[in-house]
C-alpha cells in the first residue's frame, strides 16, 4: 500500500491551488499538490505535508499550519494499485503562483468550476464533494477502483 498527502490550499479569492501532472499517476489531470510519505524515515503525514508544500508550493510551514480533513483509500486505483491519502488542508491563505516544475504546472481554480475541471475520476465523483462539502468535520471515505463504477463506502465522520 502507498500512504500519501494531497494538500488544498486556497487563495484569498477562495481557488484552490492544484497541479496539472506532467507523470503517472493522473498524467494531464488536475490534482492537489502532495506526495508519498517517508515511509523509511518514518515520516509522518503531518511532516509530509510540511515537505511537500516546501518541495512543490514553496510555502515554508510547520504541522500546525495544516488541518486534518480526511482520509481516502482508495482500492485498486489505477496505475498505482492499493492508497491511503491524508488529505490537508492550509490553514492560511497563499496568494503565489508556485512556477511549473518538472511535476506538472500550477493554477487555481475556483472552487465552482473544481467538478467541471479536468480532475481525475475518483476525485469528481466522490473526494472533492467530501473535501466542499464537509463543513470542517473529519471524514473517511473507502473507494472500491476496481468495481465499476466506483463504489464508496463512508467510514465515519458526515
Amino acid at each position: 500500500m502507498v500512504f500519501a498527502t494531497l494538500l488544498y490550499i486556497k487563495n484569498p479569492q477562495g481557488g484552490y491551488l492544484l497541479l496539472e501532472r506532467l507523470n503517472e499517476p493522473n498524467k494531464g489531470l488536475l490534482s492537489p499538490p502532495g506526495g508519498k510519505l517517508h515511509i523509511h524515515d518514518a515520516e509522518s503525514p503531518y511532516q509530509c505535508a510540511v515537505r511537500e508544500a516546501n518541495e512543490e508550493c514553496g510555502i515554508v510551514s510547520k504541522e500546525t499550519d495544516w488541518h486534518l480533513k480526511g482520509i481516502i483509500t482508495e482500492k485498486n486505483y489505477p496505475k498505482i494499485g492499493n492508497i491511503m491519502l491524508f488529505l490537508f488542508e492550509y490553514k492560511h491563505e497563499f496568494d503565489i503562483l508556485p512556477p511549473s516544475f518538472n511535476e506538472g504546472k500550477f493554477s487555481y481554480i475556483e472552487e465552482k468550476d473544481i467538478l467541471n475541471s479536468n480532475i481525475p475520476e475518483s476525485d469528481k465523483l466522490y473526494i472533492w464533494k467530501f473535501v466542499l462539502d464537509n463543513a470542517g468535520k473529519f471524514f473517511s471515505v473507502y473507494i472500491d477502483c476496481g468495481k465499476s463504477p466506483y463504489e464508496c463506502t463512508v467510514e465515519s465522520g458526515v
